[in-house]
């Protein structure tokens, strides 16, 4: 017996009416089915904390609608070891229905702020509050305050700063 993804049955049903097709797949619902998560394996969210700091996240974005859609912007808010990093995407991304792929996100660090971190990491509790803005046939629609927590970021060089700032 052969099963068929969510997607692939959604393709028989776009020979229905666009009014059909809004009453089905309200704002809320086509935010619901894009699922939004770090990646999976090796280095998802990584903080370097060298001379010059900087962060990045590797995010996943799998459509699960039956329609192209398109990223049009979103903001990242980093909590990392009690900081927040705020970072914006404003490039334009294409998915396609089913399609899994990755959204890179990199920001840099103030020094103050890499200080910080430096002395919490240890005690990390990190999250990442997430607000995406798609564009759609159907409908704009808005996945707010999507938060993700429990994320666990490798920390690069945590270490000789923080025993700087203990000699200084």
């Amino acid at each position: 017996m052969e099963y068929l993804s969510i997607t692939e049955i959604w393709k028989y049903l776009t020979w229905l009416p666009g009014f059909i097709m809004k009453r089905l797949f309200s704002k809320k619902r086509l935010a619901d089915l894009v699922i939004i998560d770090v990646r999976p394996r090796h280095e998802s969210v990584s903080v370097n904390l060298s001379n010059v700091s900087s962060y990045s996240i590797y995010l996943q974005i799998i459509n699960m609608t039956p329609f192209q859609i398109e990223l049009d912007r979103a903001e990242i808010d980093f909590n990392c070891a009690g900081i927040s990093l705020v970072s914006q995407h404003i490039k334009k991304v294409t998915y396609h229905p089913g399609e899994i792929a990755m959204l890179y996100i990199k920001g840099d660090i103030e020094s103050a702020k890499a200080d910080q971190i430096a002395r919490m990491h240890d005690k990390n509790r990190s999250s990442i509050n997430l607000h995406f803005e798609f564009n759609c046939k159907l409908h704009n629609f808005v996945k707010p305050q999507h938060n993700l927590d429990g994320v666990n970021p490798e920390f690069m060089n945590a270490e000789i700063r923080r025993k700087k700032l203990e000699n200084a």
